[in-house]
């Protein structure tokens, strides 16, 4: 390994392991008492214990609910080695609290540094119970928005009065964990030994209305056994959640062994090995004889870019149909000193009858006919100087120009691909038609039942089954664009974060992963084997461009068919820069023996008007915004947490 990577490598190794001691924090506790008052507000009372490694500011808190209905936050220093309810805040030590509306969250300052710390909050929410007609009601978030796990979690929610157990009904909606019991000295209990950051800890409580004599009864018309059914059903989805998600562990293992296997098979294929063992038998005149556009062609796999244009004019002069000289720039490129002085010009004498479809088309797009002859001059599409780029009309006239030329571009490469030899050389993996409707609705149909099991909530279904859903369709309708089948995967994993049963959670996520890998790996196009052959033994001849040893050997038909083939994948730089190096290794003959077709003006020009065919006007994009800042470690953004 070079010595540079080795030192990166230390480099960042130092700089994780010193990030990784800088500073931290854990929320190792927290106790909580909720007290549901005689005229429906709810009065809290916390006890967080929390560990910190570094410098911290303080601590912030997130209470689920609309700021205007909370009627007071408070925070202080509890005493020492009290339990939550067996100390009062009037003796307490008073802490600085500050509510930011940007993030909805109390920041509590109480500075701490490399220790253990507790705080203590108390806070009053208006009228968070509802009272109807025959039944009192509470749900509470009494945790939303954690910065992160929150470790051995105690709430107890206590009713007004004495209380029968029978009259009182608790349920928990919290997919990530976490035990809710009724019938003690609270009215409803819950524990949680490592309480998700991603869980939202959710209590509803059905009670007696006569609880809360103080508060009006709500206009709203709500039947106790409907709102107690419909819980009890919510309830036996989470029981049975653990035998659904199960089912669908097996199956999606089973997925991501194919995914792996086709993905190997595509990578290692015996069909692709035996081409890289044998393209040292292709012989660089074989190479040379192959025709440039088809060069390019098998060398893009069938995409064809732009600036690809350049081999199908290479190719009609192979063929003796064009013509090329060399001539002067146009005037605007003079004028500019990073542009060439010097370009080529390609004539056609003969008629478009002559020629095939994609031939006729090249010359139509491209050329101009002056006195019975189609003249086509290199530089005429290259995008603005910089001194154009100083004029705005000048600008849209570019901007329309590279628009047309991609157009006429794109129907060239159409011709292309449907025509021989390049249709029966590169061919369309028939393949992929198939397989990527069947990946997206097998992963489509593979999502829905996981929400499902996991006991999502209906909104939860119907935006993935609406967003995903989406991106499904188009990824169908485009399936030979891997762009949209790799942003479909990406919207499931997405999708698939949002899972709250873990372990089969993460098994969906390794499957979405493997399953775009099997998706990016699975060709568009299939090269038949001897243009396989051809095209790894391109391969290693562009490694030996890099390294610098291109074999020249000071005839001219290694000058012409390694320039050529620099200009076909896209290696003019390096191959000049192993000419100018040759040259002044005292190759004198080199520059010499260059055909006008490849000589050093030729490639500078074709490079620069390569580099400035596409234009898009530069456009200014401006925002602005703040947020709360808190520095010290890591949170500050809003939630449950420190700064």
């Amino acid at each position: 390994m070079k010595k540079w990577m080795l030192t990166l490598a230390a480099f960042v190794l130092i700089m994780v392991m010193t990030g990784c001691r800088e500073t931290g924090y854990s929320m190792d506790r927290a106790d909580v008492k909720a007290h549901i008052m005689p005229d429906g507000d709810l009065y809290v009372e916390e006890l967080f214990t929390y560990s910190f490694q570094g410098s911290f500011k303080g601590t912030t808190r997130y209470v689920a609910a609309d700021h205007n209905d909370i009627e007071f936050f408070e925070a202080y220093a509890p005493p020492k080695g009290k339990k939550l309810g067996k100390f009062s805040y009037e003796n307490l030590e008073r802490l600085k609290t500050e509510w930011d509306k940007d993030n909805d969250t109390y920041y509590t300052y109480n500075a701490a540094k490399d220790e253990v710390k507790q705080v203590y909050y108390r806070y009053r929410i208006h009228q968070a119970a509802v009272k109807y007609s025959d039944i009192g009601k509470l749900d509470w978030s009494f945790f939303k928005k954690n910065e992160q796990d929150i470790a051995n979690v105690t709430v107890d929610v206590y009713l007004p009065s004495s209380y029968n157990p029978a009259n009182v009904h608790a349920f928990l909606h919290d997919r990530t964990g976490g035990k809710l019991t009724t019938g003690g000295e609270s009215a409803a209990h819950y524990e949680n030994p490592e309480l998700s950051q991603y869980g939202d800890a959710e209590i509803r409580i059905f009670f007696p209305q006569e609880q809360m004599p103080l508060m009006v009864e709500s206009d709203d018309q709500a039947s106790y056994q409907k709102l107690l059914a419909s819980e009890q059903k919510y309830q036996e989805r989470i029981d049975a959640r653990d035998a659904f998600m199960q089912k669908a562990d097996g199956p999606i293992q089973a997925l991501i062994v194919i995914s792996l296997f086709g993905s190997v098979m595509y990578s290692l294929s015996w069909r692709k090995i035996k081409a890289w063992l044998s393209r040292r038998e292709v012989t660089e005149e074989e190479l040379q004889q192959l025709d440039p556009l088809l060069k390019s062609y098998i060398w893009r796999k069938g995409k064809l870019k732009q600036k690809d244009f350049v081999a199908g004019l290479i190719s009609l002069k192979r063929r003796g149909l064009v013509t090329v000289k060399e001539v002067s720039a146009s005037k605007r490129f003079l004028e500019e000193p990073t542009a060439p002085d010097m370009t080529l010009q390609f004539t056609y004498h003969g008629t478009l009858e002559q020629l095939n479809e994609a031939d006729r088309h090249l010359i139509q797009w491209l050329f101009s006919k002056r006195n019975n002859t189609w003249v086509f001059q290199l530089d005429s599409v290259a995008g603005p100087t910089f001194k154009e780029k100083e004029h705005p009309e000048r600008l849209t006239y570019y901007r329309q120009a590279a628009k047309k030329h991609e157009e006429r571009f794109k129907e060239w490469k159409k011709i292309i691909s449907d025509i021989e030899p390049y249709s029966r050389e590169v061919r369309v993996n028939k393949l992929s038609g198939w397989l990527v409707p069947l990946m997206v609705i097998l992963h489509y149909g593979l999502l829905l039942y996981l929400f499902y099991a996991d006991a999502a909530s209906r909104l939860e279904v119907i935006l993935v089954a609406v967003i995903v859903g989406i991106f499904g369709a188009v990824a169908c309708l485009k399936h030979r664009s891997k762009l949209w089948i790799i942003l479909y995967f990406v919207a499931c994993f997405a999708a698939g974060t949002q899972l709250a049963y873990e372990k089969v959670a993460d098994n969906y996520l390794i499957l979405a992963l493997c399953s775009m890998l099997f998706a990016v790996l699975v060709p568009r196009h299939v090269l038949s084997a001897t243009m396989l052959r051809y095209r790894y033994a391109l391969k290693a001849w562009k490694k030996k461009v890099k390294k610098g040893d291109d074999f020249w050997t000071g005839s001219e038909t290694d000058v012409e068919r390694n320039a050529e083939n620099a200009v076909l994948i896209g290696m003019i730089p390096e191959y000049m820069k192993n000419m100018n190096t040759k040259r002044q290794e005292g190759a004198t003959a080199y520059a010499a023996a260059a055909p006008i077709l490849f000589s050093v003006n030729f490639l500078s020009s074709l490079q620069y008007t390569q580099s400035n065919l596409n234009f898009t006007p530069p456009s200014s994009s401006t925002g602005s915004g703040s947020s709360y800042s808190a520095s010290g470690g890591s949170g500050g953004g809003g939630g449950t947490g420190a700064f």
